[in-house]
């Protein structure tokens, strides 16, 4: 049963070779994480799940001055120096407050700092948001690299370990940032997947996770690199009051908005660009997402009877147009849509099936369910300002809202950042295919 997981716009994978591993590892754990944790009670062969992720973002629009129009602060200035460490920093800093800033702790033990304040789910969040987007490099790069799977079956017993022990008792003795990554994963690994429905699939179990020190070092090479980032953030921030005390909201939330303005702005520029461009010319962009869907379909096993396709921002636009329009033969068992804009399409008439919509829509009434379609799920965040609901627009989606905990804009990208969505995302999934399963 395989998944093919289409990005949205202002994707890129980079210029330089540390950019790009990145981008890379990434798309690697995504993948991991959607096959070992949200569609883990899917599996019914013994290779599980095959996962496919078309990268088309090389596609999309190309500006003839080289964006010298963004204006260029925060992020962006450090992006000048270190290009890969951009998404690490936005990432950081998005997870951050006026409150937490003021925390004296924070630049020297910025997860334990969070949380003692936030509690364990969003010290977990912080985590994981910056050690995925952290660059790797020297001898172990590749060896983190390589961990990837088994980070992807920590990340699903760390997230159940982390809901059920908000507030564990060694959070008050473990006294820094690196004591505390450690006796997280000794939790975590101590917790026996057999104790932990969050943590069963439709294999067993994930047993203890009897995994090596590849994943404690990913972690430990992440919170490093959080902690450098959260310095590189409140430093920058208290530069902007004149190094006085930040107030604990306006004065904050202005100083890391400087994070959040570069990123909104390449963003947006690169939304409007890509949209443009697809618009003018869809079918470069559909082919090569067509070819890594025939793939998938190609690598099935005995067994392998469902396709399932993952649609992020404007991916899930191209999927719709593939299912309704360009490859009206495929089927597909569960769309999944996040943080996405086919409904705002389909009422703006810019769909490529835009006129199959026009007659419900005349007559005051929803569309149906796209007939390659058997089920599908809707994903948003009410701080996304470009992902958008169903109802109303289509007849049987389930829309479902997700709190990212991250800055407004920038909560549009922090989706896949953190275990939690994989876990909400599984229990979506499987409540889906135990209602409907019988129907369809």
């Amino acid at each position: 049963m395989p998944l093919v997981f289409v990005h949205g716009v202002n994707t890129r994978r980079g210029n330089t070779p540390q950019e790009q591993r990145v981008f890379d590892d990434r798309s690697t754990l995504l993948q991991q994480q959607l096959a070992h944790v949200a569609f883990i009670d899917r599996v019914k062969t013994a290779d599980g799940l095959k996962t496919f992720a078309p990268y088309w973002g090389d596609l999309g629009v190309k500006f003839a001055r080289n964006f010298a129009s963004l204006p260029t602060s925060g992020a962006q200035t450090l992006a000048v120096g270190q290009p890969a460490r951009v998404d690490l920093v936005t990432s950081t800093a998005a997870k951050l407050d006026g409150e937490l800033v003021n925390k004296p702790t924070l630049n020297s033990d910025p997860l334990l700092t969070v949380a003692r304040a936030r509690l364990l789910p969003a010290a977990v969040d912080l985590l994981f948001a910056g050690s995925s987007n952290a660059p790797k490099a020297g001898p172990l790069a590749q060896a983190l690299t390589n961990a990837l799977p088994d980070v992807a079956r920590f990340s699903l017993v760390a997230e159940a370990y982390a809901a059920a022990n908000r507030n564990p008792s060694w959070l008050q003795t473990v006294k820094n940032d690196s004591e505390f990554v450690e006796e997280l994963f000794r939790s975590v690994t101590a917790l026996s997947a057999t104790s932990s429905e969050a943590a069963t699939g439709a294999n067993g179990t994930i047993q203890t996770l009897a995994i090596g020190n590849s994943v404690l070092n990913w972690l430990k090479t992440g919170a490093t690199a959080i902690k450098d980032a959260v310095s590189e953030v409140t430093k920058n921030v208290k530069d902007a009051v004149g190094g006085a005390a930040v107030d604990a909201t306006r004065a904050a939330f202005l100083g890391l908005s400087e994070y959040v303005r570069p990123s909104a702005s390449t963003f947006a520029g690169r939304f409007v660009g890509d949209v443009f461009t697809y618009m003018d010319n869809r079918q470069p962009i559909v082919e090569r997402v067509i070819a890594a869907i025939k793939e998938a379909n190609a690598a099935r096993r005995p067994g392998d009877e469902e396709l399932y396709l993952v649609g992020h921002s404007f991916g899930g636009i191209i999927l719709y147009d593939i299912l309704t329009h360009f490859a009206k033969d495929l089927r597909c068992d569960l769309f999944v849509t996040v943080g996405s804009q086919v409904a705002l399409f389909a009422e703006m008439g810019r769909l490529a099936a835009a006129s199959e919509l026009a007659e419900p829509f005349a007559k005051g009434e929803p569309a149906d369910l796209p007939a390659a379609v058997s089920r599908w799920i809707n994903v948003y965040d009410l701080t996304d300002y470009v992902g958008f609901a169903t109802k109303g627009v289509f007849k049987d989606v389930l829309d479902f809202e997700f709190e990212t905990d991250a800055l407004p804009i920038i909560s549009h990208a922090a989706y896949f950042d953190t275990p939690r969505f994989f876990a909400r995302l599984r229990e979506r999934v499987k409540e889906l295919f135990e209602e409907k399963g019988a129907q369809v």
